[in-house]
């Protein structure tokens, strides 16, 4: 057998580009963010997708901090990229009402989400393919791989769509995956959606006591 070719100098290799895309609430962007720095330590290039809202939140407590340096649209800090899309909701002074963080903020980042993320991946690819072109010496990669929270499978449509593989992060306790397992069972014996007073006791058949 024949003894493979050298490497040359023309020889070029793509390094491994994560962009994690958790879903808006802390308890996604938490454990998306301990496995952003797991990946970036291992050394992969991660991108890091938040909200235009929780965006806006993070660079002004960084730069309280004295973290953030080069803020422009996207921002270098802590050894990766972090990058903005909208999250469909309307600006509004009652973003922070409770609804916008339960279903109001669930169905507008499925409606609309899909088409940025996708925009944006094509944005940093064409950018990483300028870098190439003109032998620049930024740490610029196109996109490798997408990671997405769960509640964000959209993610996934969009990195098929681009050729890309994909993958789901699921970052809540067992218990809350066992909970949103019997979602199912227990709307198939009626007991949800909830009937009458919505903070009454109720019992519900079969379930451990």
């Amino acid at each position: 057998m024949a003894a493979p070719a050298p490497a040359t100098a023309t020889t070029t290799t793509t390094r491994a580009h994560a962009l994690l895309i958790p879903y808006p609430c802390s308890g996604h962007i938490n454990p998306t963010l301990h496995f952003a720095r797991l990946l970036h330590s291992a050394g992969v290039l991660v991108t890091f997708v938040n909200t235009e809202h929780n965006h806006a939140l993070m660079v002004e407590r960084a730069r309280g901090r004295g973290h953030a340096h080069d803020v422009v649209d996207d921002v270098f800090m802590w050894g990766f990229r972090y990058v903005a899309i909208p999250d469909g909701l309307a600006p509004s002074s009652e973003r922070g009402a409770q609804d916008h963080y339960s279903m109001g903020l669930l169905r507008a980042v499925v409606t609309h989400c899909a088409g940025h993320l996708r925009a944006l991946i094509v944005r940093l690819n064409s950018d990483a393919a300028a870098a190439a072109g003109a032998s620049s010496s930024a740490a610029l990669s196109p996109v490798t791989c997408v990671v997405a929270s769960e509640l964000m499978s959209f993610a996934l449509d969009v990195a098929a769509d681009l050729g890309l593989p994909s993958y789901m992060l699921w970052g809540t306790s067992a218990c809350g995956l066992a909970c949103g397992r019997a979602v199912g069972e227990l709307r198939r014996r009626g007991h949800v959606p909830l009937k009458g007073n919505p903070h009454m006791n109720i019992d519900v058949a079969n379930s451990p006591s």
